[in-house]
């Protein structure tokens, strides 16, 4: 049997957890987010005082070279003091003379001494200020190199996935232009990935199963998502067929596998498959094989009902490497999708549609994409019946007057 380096029920454990382990998760993470709140402000708390200390030492240092500049003006003006006083000073004895000489002398000679002393502390504060200053400017430069080479480093690990199939690190391609059906999901960026990652590997490893598991929320399918995956492999030529079949867990267990002859080379979409039994899979399994009807499976259902089946159906997890997780998805990422299929099917329209469509989501569950493009699909038989009555103009401009 094939063996992948990672299935999805591998992907799945790391997303499965019980209503306590979530709220502990959830509390975790909010202990976490105060945690780096606090570190962060702590941060802040210290840069402040660093650089409060760091202004103190430079006014210090400011008032220290203007005491020195201050000691060095006074002694120049003892020293202009005396020089005046010897001129002007009447003549007196030859010794008393030579006893201001000698006074005069040791005046100037420590106007001189204060003087050089003034200079040389002087030259010191400008020196270690220039030191600090081309410090600061290194530091600076650095933190910037750092930054630049995280930002290479983070670049470089968005586009280098690990392959599900291998094991080895995959640069992702971007959606392929025929999987025109998927571009409405890319606006959600965990999906996105997924998406992503799952074609790029299926593309690397033609030999590896194609099956792929779609999360959904609790309480409904997510068909739309099964059908726009099989339409695109199908203009990918991942698969030979455009036929595609849809049923239920429940109805799946009850069937012949002959009704899935007719679907040789195209793909089967099963919905809430957890509810599917062990040994119907299997059939399944074995009738999707190159060998026999060479079929894609897609199963789609919530969290729970897939991780279950699969801990009690572990003979069939490496049959199903690929994962695409929408269980978390939310208003503003639905509205994106119906904004997308909107465009996907050739339609128009402006905000306040949009508005109209985000105010919908409210009469109905949240995350249900089936019901919520079945919603946008009744949207666009109005606008076309409201321009065939026009006149058929061939706009297919959705309005507000379509939600009436």
């Amino acid at each position: 049997m094939f063996k992948p380096f990672l299935n999805a029920f591998e992907a799945i454990k790391r997303l499965f957890m019980g209503k306590k382990k979530r709220e502990e998760l959830e509390a975790k993470e909010l202990a976490e987010a105060e945690a780096a709140k606090e570190a962060a402000k702590e941060a802040e708390r210290k840069a402040e005082e660093e650089e409060k200390a760091k202004k103190a030492a430079e006014e210090a240092a400011a008032s220290k070279l203007k005491e020195e500049q201050n000691r060095k003006n006074a002694a120049k003006e003892a020293a202009l003091r005396m020089a005046a006083m010897e001129e002007t000073a009447p003549a007196k004895k030859t010794a008393t003379n030579k006893k201001n000489k000698n006074s005069k002398k040791k005046v100037a000679a420590a106007a001189e001494k204060t003087a050089a002393k003034s200079n040389v502390s002087q030259a010191e504060i400008a020196e270690q200020k220039k030191y600090d200053e081309e410090n600061k400017k290194r530091a600076e430069r650095a933190a910037k190199r750092a930054e630049a080479d995280a930002q290479a480093a983070n670049t470089a690990d968005d586009s280098m996935k690990v392959d599900p199939v291998t094991g080895a690190k995959i640069a992702v391609e971007p959606l392929p232009a025929e999987a025109t059906y998927l571009k409405k999901y890319m606006r959600i960026p965990k999906t996105a990935d997924d998406i992503e990652l799952s074609l790029t590997s299926i593309k690397k490893n033609p030999t590896a199963p194609k099956n792929v598991v779609i999360l959904g929320r609790n309480g409904f399918g997510t068909k739309h998502v099964g059908e726009d995956f099989a339409r695109s492999f199908y203009a990918m030529g991942l698969v030979k067929s455009d036929k595609i079949a849809k049923i239920g867990g429940k109805q799946l267990n009850k069937i012949s596998l002959d009704k899935l002859s007719g679907l040789k080379g195209g793909c089967l979409i099963i919905e809430n498959a957890g509810l599917v039994t062990s040994s119907k899979l299997v059939e399944v399994i074995k009738n999707s094989s190159p060998e026999n009807n060479d079929f894609v499976i897609l199963m789609t259902g919530e969290i729970d009902s897939i991780a279950r089946f699969f801990e009690e159906n572990s003979e069939i997890v490496n049959y199903f490497i690929y994962l695409i997780d929408i269980h978390r998805i939310r208003e503003k990422a639905m509205v994106s999708i119906g904004k997308g299929y909107i465009e996907e099917k050739g339609y128009t329209t402006d905000d306040s549609v949009l508005g109209k469509l985000k105010d919908s989501l409210k009469s109905m569950e949240e995350g249900n994409i089936d019901r919520f493009l079945e919603n946008i699909d009744k949207l666009m038989a109005k606008c076309d019946d409201r321009e065939k009555s026009n006149g058929d103009t061939g706009k297919k401009v959705i309005t507000t007057e379509d939600f009436m």
